[in-house]
């Protein structure tokens, strides 16, 4: 037989040195006391050590059940999310339509280069343009295409009209087999236009921004002698121009500008005068006071904009010299007495009104 397990110590009989909590002072000092409920003590301190034994089983649940759910939920996503996948519209690109062979009859292959794709079909031209190949004759991008020889072929009316869609090249089938595949298109070299504007638009670069003179003239030089009658014939003429003057070549300036009519030459009076300056400076005065006379033609003066006004003031100041080397008096006074009355704050006011004084 057993022996029967000892009765433990009671907390109020704990010696001090076994009672590090203190409890057994407690309830010696509880019995001292008359007034104090010693059952009510006694199921606090019950109360007490039961939950703090039930707290980690508590969370211990906490945690088994959110665990649990976060389990259930992703298995749930994962099965859900592909029908719900299924259920949402989805925009398919449509392939080309190519035509079976029992619907078109099988065409040789030649060495001929395969033409660029079309511009897109409408809709409703979408099967016809796949059915019918077409041929493109290549233009110059500022000229209008000519209309195809062959157009497309009308859709039946029984026809169903496809969703409109974003398609690849619909004139050409993909190869069949046994056929080689079509060759790629060659590149289109750039039309004689289109060459011509680079070259000069480098020239012109190089002239005003690279204040590069000799470089421009060369690649002028270029353009003579690639394009002698090409369509910007007279805008090279004035850059090459522009170019000798910066250079101090007037001599050769003069002999462009008296070899070229100036009516084709874009701002006519603006290389009238300058002409007529060149040639002032190489004593031919008639000549000089010509083209200033021209250069003013009767016009209002002053003129609206900033540029005519320094042009017909440029211009009326060499005809009043051009004037006055010639032995015309009264013409050189009446050209100074205009000047100074249009332009009395003009670059050639102090010696308009310093020979003016002396004009009879």
């Amino acid at each position: 037989m057993s022996k029967p397990a000892p009765n433990p110590t009671r907390l109020s009989g704990l010696p001090e040195t076994d009672d590090p909590l203190g409890l057994g002072r407690m309830f010696r000092d509880a019995r001292a006391l008359p007034d104090e409920d010693l059952p009510t003590l006694r199921w606090r301190l019950r109360t007490s050590l039961q939950l703090r034994a039930v707290r980690p089983r508590l969370f211990l649940k906490v945690a088994l059940v959110v665990g649990v759910v976060f389990c259930t939920g992703g298995v749930v996503g994962a099965v859900v999310s592909p029908y719900l996948a299924r259920k949402q519209p989805v925009v398919v690109e449509a392939p080309a339509v190519a035509p079976t062979a029992r619907h078109r009859k099988p065409r040789s292959v030649t060495a001929a280069p395969a033409t660029p794709a079309l511009p897109l079909p409408l809709p409703a031209e979408t099967e016809a343009a796949a059915r019918e190949p077409t041929s493109v004759e290549l233009k110059p991008a500022a000229s209008v295409p000519a209309p195809l020889p062959d157009g497309p072929k009308p859709v039946s009316a029984a026809a169903k009209t496809p969703a409109p869609v974003r398609v690849a090249v619909l004139n050409e089938p993909g190869p069949t087999p046994g056929q080689p595949p079509a060759m790629a298109p060659p590149a289109t070299a750039p039309s004689r236009i289109a060459a011509e504007q680079a070259l000069l638009g480098q020239a012109m670069k190089t002239l005003r921004n690279g204040r590069d003179a000799q470089t421009a003239l060369a690649l002028l030089a270029q353009h003579a002698e690639r394009f002698p009658d090409g369509a910007l014939a007279s805008e090279a003429t004035m850059l090459r121009i522009e170019a000798l003057l910066d250079l101090g070549r007037r001599e050769e300036a003069l002999a462009v500008l008296d070899g070229v009519p100036l009516a084709s030459l874009p701002n006519r009076d603006e290389q009238l005068v300058v002409r007529g300056e060149l040639r002032a400076v190489s004593g031919r005065w008639l000549a000089a006071m010509q083209d200033f006379d021209d250069a003013l033609g009767g016009r209002s003066l002053p003129a609206a904009s900033g540029k005519a006004r320094s042009i017909q003031e440029r211009a009326l100041w060499g005809r009043a010299a051009a004037r006055s080397r010639l032995g015309d008096l009264a013409g050189t006074r009446a050209d100074l007495e205009l000047y100074l009355r249009h332009f009395p704050g003009g670059r050639f006011a102090v010696p308009a009104a310093s020979l003016l004084r002396g004009v009879p």
